[in-house]
């Protein structure tokens, strides 16, 4: 009888511990991430962003399984204070306009959305402390929001509705990045917010075109190369041209908005 006494006392002791020790007992399994920094780390330029917000530092030696390379969506090129951008893996490589010719905003100068760089600037060398619009992320907004102001003129706005992505295919194939083939983004916390770069965010990207080529080649993704990108930005001085940047030689030139041979990227911040 004491035996069992003092084996029931055990148990019971035994248990007692469980509940109110919590380092004991069954806990709360620690995250697994597909990257080695959980989606709260801070992200560095060249880390790979995955589906499930975490990350991975780019190196020469670093290596991707095909389920990582599946859930890869995006290179980080800046870093602004905390806040990282990205660009996304897939590029439009086939040539997409700015607008059509038959786009409500083909022949207006659009001054909240120009990004002219800054007087003395070569190639490679542009700065953008005075461009009025160096932020790209509302730029179809503010498009939408200056064809509104200019109904007196009888000019719509048509950036939404039917036929709204054929008028403004550069900004649509930011907009509808979701449902570009291995975006990797639809049905993640990352399927909206991508947009068109502003002259200035193109410039930043092209800064580090060598590790976003390198990274995205990994993941499976497009590349810049030497190809020309349409910016979101207006010309400053004729009203059916916008700004391009030749990612070559780090120059921009001014181009027809019509013009449907430049390619497309789209950006967006992350956490």
């Amino acid at each position: 009888m004491k035996k069992l006494f003092i084996g029931l006392f055990t148990v019971m002791l035994a248990v007692s511990f469980i509940a109110c020790n919590p380092s004991s007992g069954n806990q709360n399994p620690t995250p697994t991430y597909i990257g080695t920094k959980a989606p709260t780390e801070a992200k560095a330029v060249g880390d790979i962003v995955f589906t499930d917000g975490s990350a991975t530092a780019y190196t020469t030696e670093l290596t991707l399984t095909d389920a990582q390379k599946a859930a890869a969506i995006a290179v980080i090129y800046k870093v602004d204070g905390t806040k990282p951008y990205g660009v996304g893996l897939v590029h439009n490589r086939d040539g997409l306009a700015w607008c059509s010719n038959s786009a409500s905003a083909y022949n207006q100068n659009i001054s909240d959305i120009q990004c002219e760089p800054d007087d003395g600037g070569s190639a490679g060398n542009y700065t953008f402390a005075n461009a009025t619009d160096k932020d790209g992320s509302n730029n179809l907004e503010q498009i939408k929001s200056y064809l509104i102001s200019m109904a007196w003129n009888f000019i719509t706005d048509d950036t939404t509705g039917e036929g709204a992505a054929d008028r403004y295919p550069a900004f649509y194939f930011a907009k509808n990045y979701k449902d570009q083939t291995n975006s990797h983004v639809n049905g993640t916390d990352y399927e909206d917010g991508w947009y068109l770069p502003t002259l200035a965010e193109l410039f930043d990207v092209w800064k580090e075109r060598e590790t976003v080529d390198a990274v995205s080649t990994l993941c499976g993704g497009s590349e810049f190369d030497d190809s020309e990108y349409w910016s979101s930005s207006q010309d400053a001085s004729t009203n059916s041209f916008a700004y391009r940047l030749d990612f070559d030689s780090g120059e921009y030139y001014c181009v027809n908005k019509k013009n449907d041979e430049d390619y497309v990227c789209c950006i967006r911040a992350f956490n």
